[in-house]
This record gives C-alpha cells, sequence and structure tokens, in this order.
C-alpha cells in the first residue's frame, strides 16, 4: 500500500513538472509572437538614440543634451535620432512622472521617407514650473512602444 502512495504521489510530481514546463514553452512562445508582431509594426522606423535636451537646433538636433532640468524649465524636449522613417509612419511620445503617465504628444505621420534625421518632442511649461520628480519619456512608433528616455525635474 505504501509503495502505491508513493508511486502515485511520484507520478503527480512527474505531472506537475510536465505541466510547468509546457506552460513555460508556451509562454515563451507568446512572448516570442509578440515580439515578432510588434517588429513588423514598427518596420517603418529605425531609431538610434534616444536623448533629453533643453533645446533643439537644426533640423531638430539636440541642444544642452541632459538628463536633469530645473522645474522653471520652458520646455523639455526629447529627441530622436531616426536613421529611417518611412512615408505613412507615424510617432508619438508619452510622458510620465514617477510611473503614471500623464500626457501623450500629439501624432506626427511622415509624409515621405527621411534618414538620419531628428524627430523631436517636447513639453510645454505653462504652469510656471514643472512638479519636481522621476520622469520617463516613451516614444511609440506606429501604436507600439520603442525606446525610452528618464530624466529628474528639481
Amino acid at each position: 500500500m505504501k509503495s502505491t502512495f508513493t508511486a502515485l504521489r511520484m507520478g503527480l510530481v512527474l505531472m506537475l513538472v510536465m505541466v510547468m514546463t509546457a506552460g513555460c514553452g508556451l509562454f515563451n512562445n507568446a512572448e516570442r509572437e509578440r515580439a515578432d508582431d510588434n517588429a513588423a509594426v514598427q518596420s517603418g522606423a529605425a531609431l538610434g538614440d534616444v536623448v533629453m535636451a533643453e533645446g533643439i537646433g537644426a533640423n531638430n538636433a539636440p541642444v544642452e543634451v541632459t538628463n536633469t532640468f530645473d522645474s522653471s524649465q520652458d520646455y523639455i524636449y526629447v529627441v530622436a535620432e531616426a536613421e529611417r522613417l518611412e512615408a505613412g509612419t507615424s510617432m508619438f511620445a508619452r510622458w510620465s512622472r514617477d510611473g503614471k503617465p500623464f500626457e501623450d504628444s500629439s501624432e506626427v505621420r511622415a509624409d515621405r521617407t527621411y534618414e538620419n534625421t531628428y524627430v523631436e518632442f517636447h513639453l510645454e511649461n505653462l504652469q510656471q514650473t514643472f512638479e519636481p520628480g522621476a520622469y520617463t519619456v516613451q516614444i511609440f512608433i506606429n501604436g507600439n512602444p520603442a525606446k525610452e528616455a528618464s530624466f529628474t525635474v528639481k
């Protein structure tokens, strides 16, 4: 009787291990499929560095790259280096403070194919001061999250 109980228990443990192993394979496959789907949707753009800046110059190039801003700053810019943007590709930026999204920028859409250029999005200081805290901004391509940058307002 004891050996039957032990065999039954071993069988249950083996079955549990098989279910867990199969589950991990299923989840990894789903994650891989999502990554493949997002890559296809984002195929209209190839981004290089994404940086924070106090200003922008010619062709939206970042000026005074920094990750720390004063709360009295008039504008805070995020600039994405676009190695390639195909016509029809859309982009926007989602701004978050202390882990909570608070603003999406207006979406921009490439009217033609661009190479080796910059795309900028910005926050404007409309209330005399930005709220101090830890911020992030994430660039979305064709509605899908792409690159992200972090910065601090003091």
